[in-house]
């Protein structure tokens, strides 16, 4: 990595990353599904609201163009959608509003960083999930040009592309918990092995990047020696 973060970043953006442990205890089983709202799938483009009648007006029978909608302000995310095999993803997407969730996030969907941006912003959407079925699993078999798409509170659909596959992104915990779970250093990606920091996760969080980009995260294995698995989304114009 040749992209440095700012130095008043860099702590902040690099303890958010540490604290982003997506598969951290021992017990949890990555073949047993997450409990996780049904959704309906998101369409492929934003859905039209259907015409009201007026009481001076009558409804008029002839097609006329329908403005694009406008993202607002205020619209937030509710729903993520990525095209992986075997399975769809389809969860929930929440802003997260804690160091705690940061840390250690709900088996409930998917979540933004605290501090990281809504999408359809023009800068960068840090997500993450826990690598278990039903939830980011599926990711580690996302392919390059696969579909992305965010449905937003306004009812608006922010559509992307898979442009980047980072797998074996490193960021060492000293403090990993079930040794067992995890073999010895030689056992490591190599990335992991000659780690001396969560300076290379931690450039994936930054926001300063200039246009709009989704970054998808989740874990490796049981702990963050695995390395965490990063997927890079770009708006599909």
């Amino acid at each position: 990595m040749k992209r440095f973060l700012a130095p008043g970043l860099l702590v902040p953006l690099l303890l958010a990353v540490v604290g982003v442990a997506l598969i951290i205890a021992s017990q949890l089983d990555l073949d047993q599904p997450a409990a996780v709202a049904t959704l309906q799938p998101i369409p492929d483009e934003t859905p039209t609201p259907p015409p009201t009648a007026s009481a001076t007006h009558r409804p008029s029978h002839t097609a006329s163009p329908t403005p694009e909608p406008t993202l607002h302000s205020d619209a937030k995310a509710v729903q993520i959608q990525i095209d992986t095999f075997p399975d769809r993803i389809n969860i929930p997407l929440t802003k997260s509003t804690s160091p705690a969730t940061d840390s250690f996030p709900p088996e409930s969907g998917a979540f933004i960083l605290s501090g990281s941006s809504q999408p359809g912003r023009g800068t960068n959407s840090y997500i993450f999930a826990h690598a278990r079925a039903g939830l980011f699993h599926s990711l580690w078999n996302v392919q390059l040009g696969a579909s992305v798409k965010i449905r937003m509170s306004d009812g608006a659909v922010l559509r992307y592309r898979v442009t980047e596959i980072h797998p074996n992104v490193a960021c060492p915990d000293d403090n990993a918990p079930n040794p067992e779970l995890n073999p010895g250093p030689g056992d490591l990606p190599a990335a992991m092995q000659i780690a001396k920091d969560c300076a290379e996760g931690g450039f994936w969080t930054n926001q300063d990047i200039g246009h709009e980009r989704l970054t998808l995260q989740t874990s490796q294995g049981y702990n963050r020696n695995w390395g965490e698995f990063v997927v890079i989304a770009e708006p599909d114009l």
